[in-house]
Order: C-alpha cells, then structure tokens, then sequence
C-alpha cells in the first residue's frame, strides 16, 4: 500500500517533475491527442475545455464592462468644473447655518493661497440650499446653487436647451423677462415636463416669512436652460441660479456656503487638497474622490461581488477536469504500469497528469481569453447593446485593462491545477504489477 502520508511530498516533487522533466508534459500531450482514448472521454475532455473558456470569456467580459463604468464616470467627473469643495466649519469666522460672509473666506490664509496659487483655474463662491420645486402640478426636492455669472457661463457648454432657442447661448448675466432665472438638469426636466420659458416656483420649507409665520418662503423662476451634465443624479437634484436670486429668496445679502475650485490640472486634487487642508482649520476641503466615495467603493464592491460569481463557473468547469483526468488514470493504467517498470518514479507518473490538467485548463484559458476580446472588441466597435436613459451612457462602455486578463488567467489555472492534483496522486500510487498483471 502507498503511504498516504507522503502525498504532500510526492506532490511537491510532482509539481517540480513537471517543470525540470519536459517528456511528462510530451507523454501528457500524447494521451490526450491519443485516438485509442473512448469516445466518451473525448466528449467529456471536451467539454471541460469549453466550460474553463465560458468562465474566463464571462470573466473578461463582465470586468471589462465594469471597469469602463468606472472609467467613464471618472470623465464625465472630470469635465464637472468641480475638482475641490472647500466648506465653513461650525467654527468659520462669522458662520450661522453653514454660512459665511464671503470676505471672510477671501481674508483667511485658505482664500488667500488659493486666490494666489497659479494650479488654480477658477474659485466659484456657492450659496446652496435645499427646497421644493414645482411646475405646473408637478413637484420635486432639488438642491439649489447660487452662482456668479462666471460659473452659470460654464453651463454654456453642457445646456441641451435654452429660453433663446433649442441649442442657443443666452446672457446669463441678466433676467429673462424681468424674472429670476433658473437651470435644471435634462433629467429633472424629463420627470416635470417642464422647458425653457416655463414658469416654476421654489419653495423653501425651513425658511418663512416673518418669526411668527409658518408660511414657507417662495419664489417664482423663469426656466432659462436645460443642462446635461451625464451624471444622472446630479441632473436630477441639483438646480442652478444667480447668487443674488438665492441670496433674494434667502433673505441673507453677502453670505455663501461653500466654493468650488476647478485647478488646471485635474489630477492634481488630491496632493492640493493635501496641501491645503492644514492652513485653516475652520474650512473643510474635499477633493473629487472623497465627493464621490460612495459611488466608487460601490463599483469596487460590485467588481469583486462579480469576479468571485464567475469564478466558480471556473471552478465548477475543473470538476469536469478531476472526471477527465480520472477516468483517464483508470484508462491508462497498463501505461503508467508500464513506465513505472521502465524506471519511472510516482512523481514523474504524477507529473504527466499534472501536465494534462494544465494543457485542458491552459486551452480553455486561452480559448476564453481570445473570446473575450472578441467580445469586448465588438462591444468598443459596433456597441450593438443599447442602455436605457437611466444610465450616463446609451451603450456599454468597454475599457482594456492588462493587469485584470492577467488576473483572470492566473486565476483560472490555479483553479485546473488544483483540480488535477487527485488524479495526479492516484496515476503517481498505481501499483505497477497489478497494473501489468490485470490492467485495470
């Protein structure tokens, strides 16, 4: 009887057979393409190739579509003219409700460096808050930004629609028609049906007009524009007028809530912020990724959630293998009886397994990997696969990444190289006159 105990000896041994002994991998090759082997056991090594190369195109294909979401959110956050917010501690000189005089930003060493700082495009003083929007019969929560006429110029390039014409640029430095002007996002102006030169109202549910009045403060806006920024929440949400509009409707002259800056180069947020965050510990700074950190640990999450799904349809696929390799080993015994007499050792028997294993696994990986990209090719080229509006793109977005394929492959033959150890332990414990004397 072979000593059990030693299999992970023997193991060891067959992995180094494998790699210092190429005529077990050549005797594996010669097994496997052998016209003597059943038709059954064509059929099943068959299909354990097709299955390792369904796992891995699956894998290839779902990751690369992942990491495009990623990828083109990270765009679309790109041409946001948002790269750092800066917002008043509870603490900010002159700060009542998240609000500051804006000289008091201006006068801090924050202001001041960032006034100063050639990486810095432009400083954008907001007044936000939160209110009701209604149109018609038609109501919604937004968040409302006032804004110099500087920032609203920005939204020149992204407005869909104005009060001027369908595609036209309108002043955005004066009233239309006398009345306050206001932007909402193309996804906001879906949902109300509402277009350029409606009248809307906003509502302010925690401002009223008197101490005594439980009467909500309102304010009637003309429609001026329709942006689209590609980022559906935020075209749903966030509404955008002149400062001194909010400020009117707030009641509160000379105050902002917080700055956006746009640096000249994007990339650059993180290491300012760094720079920035210890000048003035009554301002908070934010760069891009710490704005949208939820939404990039969620398609991190999701990533992983799918690469381990898929995964075991890789592994499921490799019990086909142990079948194989199997049957195979109980096939060829008079074989493996045979070399074992000739001289060779349980290792190197084990070993021309090991190598079978491989060579099914390797085929699959590879026949995986290239439908993969053909896949992925396809989708990048023809984008035959239409997303419904809810998403910032209308078709799958596709992004190559080297170290995921690489990933992937290596992932999927270590899951055929684990399959293949049993078989491989069993050919290398054939008793080799038993195997002579009966061949089976």
């Amino acid at each position: 009887m072979p000593d059990r105990r030693r299999s992970p000896g023997i193991f060891r041994e067959t992995v180094a057979c494998l790699f210092q002994k190429p005529w077990t991998a050549w005797v594996g090759l010669r097994y496997l393409k052998s016209k003597k082997n059943s038709r059954f056991l064509s059929f099943i090594t068959l299909i354990s190739m097709v299955g390792v190369a369904l796992g891995v195109t699956a894998l290839v294909v779902v990751l690369s579509v992942m990491d495009g979401f990623e990828v083109e959110m990270r765009k679309r956050l790109m041409n946001q003219e948002l790269h750092l917010l800066v917002t008043p501690e509870a603490n900010a000189k002159g700060g009542a409700e998240g609000r500051i005089p804006a000289a008091s930003f201006d006068e801090s060493p924050l202001g001041k460096r960032l006034h100063g700082s050639a990486e810095v495009q432009s400083v954008n003083p907001i007044l936000e808050t939160e209110a009701i929007l209604r149109g018609g019969r038609k109501v919604s929560g937004v968040v409302v930004k006032g804004a110099e006429s500087t920032r609203l110029e920005e939204l020149r390039k992204t407005l869909t629609e104005s009060a001027n014409s369908p595609l036209g640029t309108p002043d955005f430095g004066a009233e239309v028609g006398g009345m306050a002007k206001i932007y909402l996002g193309q996804a906001l102006a879906d949902e109300m049906d509402l277009i350029p030169g409606e009248i809307v109202t906003l509502i302010s549910p925690t401002e009223t007009d008197g101490p005594m009045s439980a009467i909500p403060r309102l304010k009637r806006f003309m429609v001026a524009g329709v942006y689209k920024s590609g980022v559906p929440e935020q075209e749903l949400h966030t509404v955008y007028a002149e400062m001194s509009a909010v400020r009117s409707f707030l009641r509160r002259a000379g105050v902002v809530s917080q700055w956006e800056i746009v640096l000249k180069d994007f990339n650059a947020a993180e290491r300012f912020k760094a720079e920035l965050a210890p000048l003035d510990r009554t301002f908070s700074v934010q760069d891009w990724m710490d704005l949208n950190a939820h939404l990039f640990a969620s398609l991190r999450l999701e990533r992983l959630a799918m690469f381990i799904s898929l995964v075991f349809i890789v592994i499921v696929a490799s019990f086909n293998i142990v079948t194989t390799l199997t049957l195979m080993v109980l096939e060829k015994k008079r074989e493996i009886s045979i070399l074992k007499a000739m001289g060779a050792r349980d290792p190197e028997i084990g070993a021309v397994f090991l190598a079978e294993g491989v060579l099914i696994g390797g085929v699959g990986t590879a026949l995986g990997m290239s439908l993969g990209f053909a896949i992925c090719f396809a989708l990048r080229r023809w984008q035959f696969i239409q997303l419904p509006d809810v998403y910032f793109d209308r078709t799958l977005p596709v992004s190559f990444l080297p170290q995921y394929y690489a990933l992937i492959a290596f992932s999927a033959l270590v899951i055929v190289l684990c399959a293949s150890v049993y078989p491989s332990l069993r050919a290398a414990r054939t008793d080799p006159l038993n195997g002579i004397r009966f061949g089976a």
